[in-house]
């Protein structure tokens, strides 16, 4: 019997009762209890992925820095870290208090018809991290919502010179909501969804080739007729690190990007969403070159590990030329931007990284980190084909060898299995967390790849036991892992 069977149901002869779970109630649900209410009220269908990775009947009591702690004692180190939500780790002490003082001194939360004095502070605090004229914020929920704001301003700005469309790369991942969707192809997310944007006003180059950037603005200055600056681009928005295959350009491209946007009067805006926030071992990743973008979005480690918080930042100037006057400075709000105590625990999170110099400490480890994947490179040249990413945001691509999976399984008629590559990366990323206590993340779009995202706080012990971990199962072979995985959800994947 689970914890929410046990709930009595409403009794229908008496008076009317919804039947509501207490909180003491929610969390005294059990794993199974728990599930079945997430298969009926959320998504079955991600249930059974997280199924399919052993991850469905996680237990969770707590979670602290890297670990995440389980019912039955497990200690789990967290290397998919939120997918960049975590850089400070879990419940990290100092925003913990942050929320408590709030709390205690009963902080209001929610004021629309008037300005919250957290919000100026957060917004200043903001801008000590970034170069100038980067000093103007606006105050999101998201990721994706930060890039609307960022799409918004420079339409506003542009669309009165006759320009139309957005310039961004093949395979980039800006959100899912639809403006940021429209420009978002890193995975097959956009089928069966009216764009935001219409496809006839995005413009494609391929990331990292500048010559590609300047055929693409070269292709629409040819096309277009009377617009400023030759084209019709708004602007051009890159991720400064890719998200979904950890590419980091070559040195210097951001810089040309930038150059190459504003002779053609475009704006840019650089998508630090996964990377920024200290993680590659400066506040954004583009402060690795001598760059200012017109505008840059940010999210995930800004709220914390605690709170939904997002930022879109930019000057004053391309602020004013959007929305500045009174009729007009309003045309792009949200009901929950800028929350008192969320935005406390943004002010408080900057602070836990400058005075714990946790920026620094990810450069540091991330080092570290990267060092002892070059020694598992070498000593598995043939399974590890390249070392990806800058920080504490790294991957490992893997050449699996298809030959072995096509072996043991046929997955040809099976939907939850796109391609063997899903089913190995999948089995070795069950492989560490059963055998290991380890949790990592791939992505849909590049299944060849593990994803580590450690929080800053991550111990070099705690790395060395992902990499003596990652070496067992390298060294057991992709035949081992596979073999597991297939027995373990031999019913799903032979349907």
């Amino acid at each position: 019997m689970t914890a929410f069977s046990k709930i009595e149901a409403p009794d229908r002869d008496g008076p009317p009762s919804r039947g509501l779970l207490t909180l003491e109630q929610s969390l005294a649900l059990d794993s199974r209890g728990a599930m079945n209410l997430y298969a009926a009220h959320l998504n079955k269908y991600m249930l059974q992925v997280f199924d399919i990775l052993g991850l469905a009947d996680m237990d969770i009591v707590s979670a602290e820095g890297a670990e995440i702690t389980l019912r039955d004692g497990r200690r789990i180190i967290d290397y998919s870290g939120g997918f960049g939500v975590l850089g400070l780790g879990h419940n990290h002490p100092r925003i913990i208090a942050a929320e408590r003082l709030c709390h205690d001194r009963k902080v209001l939360d929610c004021i629309k018809i008037a300005p919250h004095k957290l919000q100026g502070a957060l917004a200043y605090n903001i801008s000590r991290f970034l170069p100038e004229p980067l000093k103007v914020s606006f105050l999101a929920v998201s990721g994706t919502e930060a890039n609307e704001a960022a799409m918004k301003i420079c339409e506003r700005v542009q669309t009165p010179k006759g320009k139309t469309k957005f310039l961004c790369f093949k395979g980039a991942f800006h959100g899912k909501t639809h403006g940021p969707l429209s420009l978002t192809t890193a995975t097959d997310v956009q089928s069966g969804f009216i764009m935001g944007v219409p496809k006839e006003n995005v413009v494609f180059a391929t990331y990292g080739d500048i010559a590609s950037v300047r055929e693409a603005i070269a292709r629409e200055r040819s096309e277009a007729i009377g617009s400023a600056g030759g084209n019709r681009i708004i602007a051009g928005i890159i991720e400064t690190i890719r998200g979904t295959s950890c590419h980091v350009p070559d040195p210097g491209f951001l810089t040309a990007f930038a150059q190459v946007c504003r002779e053609n009067d475009i704006l840019t805006i650089f998508d630090e969403v996964k990377v920024g926030m200290g993680r590659t071992g400066r506040f954004c990743a583009f402060q690795h070159e001598d760059v200012v973008p017109d505008v840059v979005t940010l999210a995930k480690t800004l709220g914390g590990g605690k709170r939904e918080l997002g930022a879109m930042v930019t000057s004053q100037a391309l602020f004013d030329k959007a929305y500045g006057n009174k009729n007009d400075c309003n045309l792009h709000s949200s009901s929950f931007s800028g929350m008192g105590e969320t935005c406390a625990v943004g002010i408080e999170t900057l602070n836990v990284l400058e005075e714990e110099r946790l920026i620094e400490r990810a450069s540091r480890l991330g080092s570290y980190l990267r060092g002892r994947f070059e020694t598992l490179h070498e000593k598995y040249p043939r399974k590890i084909v390249s070392l990806r990413g800058k920080g504490c945001f790294q991957a490992i691509e893997l050449n699996f060898g298809q030959q072995i999976a096509e072996k043991a399984i046929d997955i040809r008629k099976n939907p939850l299995f796109v391609t063997y590559e899903t089913v190995l990366i999948g089995a070795l990323a069950r492989e560490l967390y059963e055998r290991h206590d380890i949790l990592v993340h791939f992505q849909p779009g590049a299944r060849d790849l593990l994803h580590f995202m450690p929080p800053y706080v991550v111990s070099e012990e705690q790395i060395d036991r992902l990499v003596d971990a990652l070496d067992d199962v390298l060294g057991r072979g992709v035949a081992d892992a596979t073999v597991r995985f297939v027995v373990k959800n031999i019913k799903r994947v032979l349907g």
